[in-house]
C-alpha cells in the first residue's frame, strides 16, 4: 500500500535473513544511496523497513538492491512481521546443550583416542543444529560485510578442524571440540534471549483490533438492520443499546447515556453523552440507547488510527545499537589477516608450515568470540533475573539498555500517577448531621448505581446502606431523587441542587476542584445537607519517585486526556511543571515525536490501551503492572508491582547492567590484544613464549570466565535511596471540625515542597509530609495566617 504526497511515497517492506546490526546497516546503506531516496529506516528486531521516496524510484528498484546484497524482501502493508524463529532457536540451543554437557564430561574426564572420536561426533552434530551460523557468515564474506555469524564460523571452524587435524593426523591428546561446541551453544542461546522480543508488536496489535465490533446496528427507514462494521459509512445513523461497542466514530443526535471511553483517554470515570455528543470508535456505551451519526468509516476512526500508530512506531523504530557488532564488523577481518600474516610470515621465516599453521590457529581460537558474545546476553540475564526479583520484567535485552540512555521520563496520569479509580477524599456534611450519617444516606442513595463515583461512594462505607429508598429516579448527567422515610433526597451535581433550588455550598465545591476532585452535593427535602469529595487519589509512592527521577537527571512530563484543572492539580501535587491536559493518544505520540526531534531519548510510562501509540513511539515503554494487556504488549519494560517508584529502581538496573557490559568489553578486547601477539608468536624469537592452541582454548575460556563472573555481581545490585523526605506533626489549636481541617490542608499543601497534609481537629494536629528544604517556621506562618494557633 502506498501513501502518497507530493510526488512523495512510503512504503513498507519485509527483510529476511538480518542476523545483527551490521546486517540491518548494510540493508539500510544499501537502500540510502540509490537516486529518489529521502529516508529509509531498517527495523532489526521486528525485521521491517520504511522507505520514502521520489518518483526516480520504485518499489521494484529497492527489492532489487536488497536482493542483490544478500537478503531476502517483500512487500508488507502496514503489517509487523512476527517472528517464527524464536520457537526453532529455542529448540536448537535445548538440543546443543544437552549434547554439550557430555561432551564436556568426556573432555575432563576420559582421555583417549575413543573419547576424542566421541567428541567429535558430539561437536558434529552441534554444528549441524548450528549450521546457519556457519552458512550465513560465510555468504556475509563473499558478499564483503563480515559480522558477528563469520565471528563464530571462524571461531568454532578453527577449533574443530584443529581437532579433526590432529586426530587424524597427529594422534595427539589435545583436542579443542568442546571449545567449539561451547560457542555455538552459547551463542545460539543470546539469539534465542533476543528473538523472544520480536512477536510482541503483532499481539498488540491483535489486541487493538479486538475492540472494534464486528457489526453495527444501521436504521434503514424504520427497519433495523445488521451490517459488518466495516460498512459503515458517513452520514448512516446507528443504534447503539446499553453494553455495545461504538462501531465507528460519530455524533449522538437522540438519548442520553454515559460512555466508558477509558480505551483512548485513560479516564476511569465515564463521560456523560447528549444529543451533540462524539462518541468514538471501540469505547462502550453504558446505559440506556443512543442514536448516533456516523461521522466516519471505521477505517478512518480515532481507534483505528491508534492501531496505525502502533504499526508505524514499531516499524520505524531504530534497532538497539550492538556494540559486538559493530566491533566484529572490524575485528573479524582483522583477525583473519593476522591469522594468515602470522602463517606466511613464519613461513617465510623458514619455520615448519606445521609450526605456521599452529600458530595462526592459535591466533583464530584465542580470537574466538566467546567472551565477546557472551559480554551481553550474560550479563543482560543476570540484570534481567535481579529486575525480576524486584518485579521489574524487561521483554529484552535491547530494552535494558535503551532504558539506560533516557534523558526525558513522560508519564500517563490516570492509574500511573494515580490509583486509576475514584476514592472519596472527603466527606463535608452541613451542621445539622454528622459525616457518618452523610454517607450513609450517600450510600443508600447511590447504591444502585454502577457510576464509578456512587461505586467510590459505597466502597467507602462501613456497612451496607440499611435506608429503604422509594419512587427513585435517576436523571442521566444529573444525578438521582428519591424518597427516605417519605421525604425527598437528592445527590448529584451541582445542576442539579441548582435546578431543585437547593443552596449548597458550591465555594467549597470550586476550591475542591482546584485540588482536582469532584464535589457530589446531598439534600433532604428543600434542605442542604452536606457534599462528598470524590477523586483518584495520587498513589503514595508517585511524589518521591517523580522527585527521584529528577535527582537522576531526567526531565519528567505528565500527559493526560484528563481536564485541564484536574492536570494542573496533580501535577503541582507531585511536582510536576512540565504537563499537557485534555489529549487525544495521537496527540501523546505527537508530543513524544518532538521531544525526539529536539535530540532527546524518552521513556514513557503508562498503562492504558490509549497509551500503546506513545509506549511504542517512545525509546523505551514502561507499563504499570496493573494497566490493560494492549499496554503491557506494547511496552518493553513491566512494573509487576503497579508502584512508580519500581520505574526508578529499573532505571538505576539498567545503568548497571549497561556499565557492566561496558566492562565486559573493555576485559575481553584488552584479552584478545594481549593474546592474539602471543598467540602469533611475537616473543617467541625474544623469549622463547610459544601459545600452543591448546593453552589458547584455555585462555579463551578463562575469558569467558571473568567475563561470567563480572556479569554475577549484579545479582547483589540495590537500588539507591535517592530521595529522603520527613514527616513532622504539628499541634494546632482552634480546628472545630472538617472544613478547619480542609482550610489547614489547603493551605500547607500550597508551600513548595509540601507533598502530603492531613488534618485533624479532634487530635488537634497536622501530620506534614515535606521535602527537607522546606522551612518548619513557614509552616507555622502558613497555619497562623488562616487562623488557627500553632502549639508549642
Amino acid at each position: 500500500m502506498y501513501t502518497e504526497q507530493m510526488s512523495r511515497t512510503e512504503q513498507a517492506f519485509t527483510v529476511t535473513g538480518m542476523s545483527c546490526s551490521a546486517c540491518s546497516a548494510r540493508v539500510e546503506r544499501a537502500v540510502g544511496q540509490l537516486p529518489g531516496i529521502e529516508s529509509v529506516q531498517v527495523n532489526l528486531l521486528t525485521g521491517s523497513m520504511r522507505v520514502i521516496f521520489t518518483a526516480e524510484q520504485t518499489p521494484e528498484g529497492i527489492c532489487a538492491t536488497v536482493r542483490a546484497i544478500g537478503y531476502g524482501i517483500s512487500s508488507a502493508e502496514e503489517r509487523i512481521p512476527i517472528s517464527h524463529e524464536n520457537t526453532a532457536l529455542k529448540r536448537r540451543f535445548l538440543l546443543s546443550l544437552a549434547l554439550l554437557l557430555p561432551l564436556m564430561l568426556l573432555h575432563h574426564g576420559w582421555h583417549g583416542q575413543l573419547s576424542a572420536l566421541v567428541q567429535l561426533v558430539l561437536t558434529l552434530i552441534i554444528t549441524w543444529l548450528n549450521r546457519a551460523f556457519f552458512i550465513n557468515g560465510t555468504a556475509s564474506v563473499l558478499k564483503g560485510a563480515a559480522n558477528m555469524n563469520t565471528l563464530v564460523a571462524l571461531g568454532a571452524g578453527a577449533a574443530i578442524a584443529d581437532g579433526i587435524f590432529n586426530f587424524w593426523f597427529q594422534h595427539r591428546g589435545s583436542y579443542y571440540f568442546e571449545s567449539a561446541a561451547m560457542i555455538l551453544t552459547l551463542i545460539t542461546f543470546g539469539k534465542w534471549l533476543e528473538s523472544r522480543a520480536t512477536g510482541r508488536t503483532g499481539r498488540t496489535l491483535e489486541k487493538l483490533l479486538s475492540l472494534l465490533p464486528q457489526n453495527a446496528s444501521v436504521l434503514r427507514g424504520d427497519s433495523i438492520i445488521s451490517i459488518p462494521a466495516d460498512a459503515v459509512q458517513p452520514g448512516d445513523t446507528l443504534l447503539i443499546r446499553a453494553g455495545e461497542r461504538v462501531p465507528t466514530d460519530g455524533t449522538v443526535t437522540e438519548g442520553i447515556s454515559t460512555a466508558d471511553e477509558s480505551a483512548l483517554t485513560g479516564e476511569s470515570i465515564p463521560a456523560e453523552k447528549s444529543p451533540g455528543s462524539k462518541v468514538y470508535a471501540g469505547t462502550i456505551n453504558n446505559n440506556g440507547t443512543l442514536k448516533v451519526r456516523a461521522d466516519k468509516s471505521r477505517a478512518e476512526s480515532t481507534l483505528s488510527g491508534i492501531i496505525h500508530l502502533v504499526g508505524e512506531a514499531a516499524a520505524g523504530k531504530a534497532p538497539i545499537s550492538r556494540l559486538a557488532d559493530r566491533i566484529s564488523g572490524i575485528f573479524v577481518p582483522v583477525v583473519v589477516l593476522l591469522a594468515l600474516l602470522t602463517c606466511g610470515i613464519w613461513i617465510f621465516c623458514g619455520e615448519s608450515a606445521a609450526f605456521a599453521i599452529s600458530c595462526s590457529i592459535a591466533v583464530l581460537v584465542i580470537s574466538c568470540p566467546c567472551a565477546l558474545g557472551l559480554a551481553t546476553p550474560v550479563a543482560i540475564m543476570v540484570g534481567t533475573g535481579r529486575g525480576a526479583e524486584s518485579g521489574i520484567l524487561y521483554r529484552s535485552g535491547a530494552d535494558v539498555e535503551n532504558q539506560q540512555r533516557t534523558q526525558c521520563v513522560v508519564l500517563d496520569k490516570t492509574g500511573t500517577i494515580t490509583e486509576g479509580k475514584p476514592a472519596v477524599t472527603d466527606v463535608l456534611p452541613a451542621a445539622s448531621l454528622s459525616a457518618a450519617e452523610l454517607l450513609q444516606i450517600a450510600t443508600a442513595l447511590e447504591s444502585g448505581s454502577n457510576h464509578p463515583l456512587a461505586s467510590a461512594i459505597c466502597s467507602a462505607a462501613s456497612s451496607a446502606p440499611t435506608l429503604e429508598l422509594t419512587h427513585q429516579q435517576y436523571l442521566p448527567g444529573k444525578g438521582i431523587v428519591a424518597e427516605i422515610g417519605g421525604i425527598r433526597h437528592a445527590a448529584g451535581n451541582a445542576h442539579l441542587m441548582q435546578e431543585l433550588g437547593i443552596p449548597a455550598d458550591f465555594s467549597t465545591a470550586t476550591a475542591l476542584s482546584e485540588q482536582g476532585k469532584t464535589a457530589l452535593f446531598f439534600a433532604r427535602g428543600s434542605e442542604y445537607i452536606g457534599l462528598i469529595a470524590v477523586a483518584d487519589r495520587v498513589k503514595q509512592d508517585s511524589i518521591m519517585a517523580i522527585a527521584a527521577m529528577k535527582k537522576l537527571g531526567l526531565q519528567v512530563c505528565m500527559l493526560t486526556g484528563d481536564a485541564e484543572a484536574t492536570a494542573q492539580a496533580i501535577a503541582k501535587q507531585v511536582g510536576i511543571t512540565d504537563y499537557q491536559a485534555s489529549l487525544l493518544p495521537q496527540q501523546k505520540v505527537d508530543y513524544i515525536k518532538t521531544l525526539q526531534q529536539d535530540g532527546k531519548r524518552v521513556c514513557m510510562i503508562g498503562d492504558g490501551t490509549n497509551d500503546a501509540p506513545a509506549l511504542m513511539q517512545a525509546d523505551t515503554g514502561m507499563a504499570i503492572g496493573a494497566g490493560t494487556d494492549i499496554a503491557l504488549e506494547s511496552a518493553g519494560i513491566i512494573l509487576v508491582s503497579n508502584r512508580l517508584s519500581d520505574a526508578v529502581q529499573a532505571m538505576q538496573l539498567s545503568r548497571a547492567v549497561v556499565a557492566n557490559i561496558r566492562q565486559n568489553f573493555f576485559w575481553a578486547l584488552l584479552y584478545n590484544s594481549l593474546a592474539i601477539p602471543l598467540a602469533a608468536g611475537v616473543f617467541y624469537p625474544l623469549f622463547g613464549l610459544l601459545l600452543h592452541p591448546a593453552i589458547a582454548a584455555a585462555a579463551m575460556g578463562m575469558s569467558s570466565f571473568c567475563v561470567v563472573t563480572n556479569a554475577l555481581r549484579l545479582n547483589r545490585f540495590k537500588a539507591k535511596q535517592l530521595i529522603t523526605m520527613n514527616t513532622i506533626t504539628i499541634k494546632v489549636d482552634g480546628m472545630m471540625c472538617p472544613h478547619c481541617e480542609a482550610h489547614v490542608t489547603k493551605a500547607l499543601l500550597g508551600i513548595p515542597g509540601v507533598v502530603d497534609c492531613k488534618a485533624d481537629h479532634k487530635a488537634k494536629h497536622v501530620t506534614v509530609t515535606l521535602y527537607p528544604e522546606v522551612s518548619v517556621a513557614e509552616l507555622h506562618a502558613t497555619i497562623r495566617a488562616q487562623g488557627y494557633t500553632v502549639i508549642g
